[in-house]
């Protein structure tokens, strides 16, 4: 079985593989027999990194893009398409390719190799790994190959597309089900050793697999939120079971050398060699300016002349100003790439117990959420969500509740998980899509902007990615284009 030769890919895992060579992975990407050859312990590692090289470089990028909290640099063109929504099924492929031919495929051989030496602690982190990677994958396209993907080998190249909402969705939540289930095995002493395999929860001295437990309930939350009144039960069943994440799951091994360095910072800054290309947007920029948000300058360097930090208007490219007068975005080597946080799964529960009508949970949770989000970048949030601060909880009615605890879900998002922000803006419509920018009258501030010179229609926003050509070309069963602007069923 080859796989794709995907160059950062194949330099993240190598370089950060603790247990193997940096000569024998690059064998392994032309050995059509390495399945074969490769442990679990090798593969778990292999298939964490791939994941976070697409979610912390491409995803990254267009969920900072499509949130606004960034801009295309007025002076440069690099991401002209991503901030004017006219990509094409031939842009990015790999944000399809990389979970599928990568990712996907050493996740499912770290699940069967353990299943058959009963290493249910690989096991489980794969599985959670392997739930992860298919659900920003259905998010971001809907209808994905998933029952019949990943089996090449009995003869099926063609896989189906899956419906999202009847088979994907259920499908994901069966699998972190049986990972909950197992949880009474997985602190069992005897297990092979899970330690700096695993890139998420492992220090030295071990993982601790009650975090895999953890991060398998919160996104088995966030799924079932797709569908709330649905899935009402089951949520209220995770919340009374208080078992959710209360640390970052995320991988933070990146050092500021080539090819270590976290996957945005190295393909935009390193690679590219400029800081031109990925400047402030003014619908985030402003908002924090105009509620002195000490984060500011966490996200973005004020300008070398003195005038502050400024920002662009969504899709703005305006001639008179010079590459040096609009703030450079912060991105440092070392930034971790998160899969999901803390402050995350607080926000979730807000707005759960909002939903429930628990104002009183809904405030504690929302609190806890700010707070873990100014923690984050050595901040204190107590002023702000004190009575009467700049971000204190609005209780007034479930819409100003939900409007609280999404905004700040959206500025938390930023450098870390831009693209679940851009899932949480379909999923509930706030921030809101408003018809007028932060200069101007009648501005409702923290609303989405409208996008200068977007290939879209007014009012449009961007709701998915279209099939890559590279799936339609090989696999007859692609769906037909898909505009960019349609929405899921899941959709506000």
């Amino acid at each position: 079985m080859k796989r794709l030769n995907l160059l950062y890919t194949g330099l993240i895992s190598c370089l950060l593989l603790s247990n193997t060579a940096c000569s024998d992975y690059l064998d392994i990407n032309d050995n059509p027999n390495y399945p074969a050859e490769v442990s679990y312990t090798s593969l778990l590692p292999s298939g964490i990194a791939s994941t976070a090289s697409v979610l912390g470089s491409i995803y990254e990028l267009y969920g900072g893009m499509w949130s606004q909290h960034y801009m295309q640099g007025q002076t440069s063109n690099q991401y002209n398409t991503i901030c004017n929504y006219s990509i094409t099924n031939s842009a990015d492929g790999r944000l399809w390719s990389i979970p599928y031919s990568i990712s996907l495929p050493d996740l499912d051989l770290v699940i069967k190799k353990a299943e058959e030496e009963k290493a249910w602690n690989y096991w489980a982190a794969a599985k959670v790994m392997m739930a992860f990677n298919y659900h920003f994958l259905v998010d971001t396209y809907g209808s994905i190959p998933f029952t019949e993907a990943l089996k090449a080998d009995e003869g099926i190249l063609n896989p189906k597309f899956d419906d999202s909402k009847t088979v994907v969705y259920p499908g994901l939540i069966a699998m972190l089900d049986e990972v909950i289930a197992k949880s009474g095995e997985l602190s069992d002493p005897s297990l092979p050793s899970l330690s700096t395999q695993d890139y998420i929860f492992g220090t030295s001295k071990g993982t601790d697999m009650s975090k895999w437990v953890s991060f398998a309930k919160s996104l088995k939350l966030k799924l079932l939120m797709r569908d709330f009144n649905a899935n009402k039960a089951a949520i209220e069943s995770l919340l009374n079971e208080n078992d959710l994440l209360t640390v970052d799951a995320k991988m933070d091994l990146f050092m500021d050398l080539e090819n270590k360095s976290n996957p945005l910072y190295e393909n935009d800054r390193r690679k590219l060699n400029t800081n031109n290309n990925i400047r402030a947007c003014a619908t985030l920029c402003e908002y924090m300016k105009k509620f002195n948000d000490p984060r500011l300058n966490d996200f973005f360097n004020p300008n070398e002349d003195g005038s502050g930090t400024t920002s662009l208007k969504c899709g703005d490219r305006p001639t008179e100003l010079k590459t040096n007068q609009v703030s450079i975005v912060v991105l440092e080597p070392t930034d971790p790439v998160y899969l999901m946080s803390a402050a995350e799964v607080a926000f979730l529960k807000a707005e759960a117990y909002t939903r429930l009508s628990n104002a009183d949970k809904a405030k504690e949770n929302y609190n806890k959420g700010v707070t873990l989000a100014f923690e984050r970048w050595g901040k204190d949030a107590s002023s702000f969500i004190a009575d009467g601060g700049a971000y204190a909880f609005n209780s007034k009615d479930q819409q100003s509740m939900l409007t609280s605890i999404l905004t700040q879900k959206w500025i938390a998002a930023t450098r870390c998980q831009a693209w679940d922000s851009w899932f949480d803006i379909n999923r509930t419509g706030i921030p809101a899509l408003g018809t007028t920018f932060p200069d101007e009258e009648g501005y409702i501030w923290g609303n989405l902007t409208p996008c200068i010179g977007s290939a879209l229609g007014a009012g449009e926003y961007p709701r998915r990615l279209l099939y890559p050509k590279g799936s339609s070309d090989y696999n007859t069963n692609t769906p037909s284009v898909i505009p960019l602007q349609e929405k899921q069923w899941w959709h506000k």
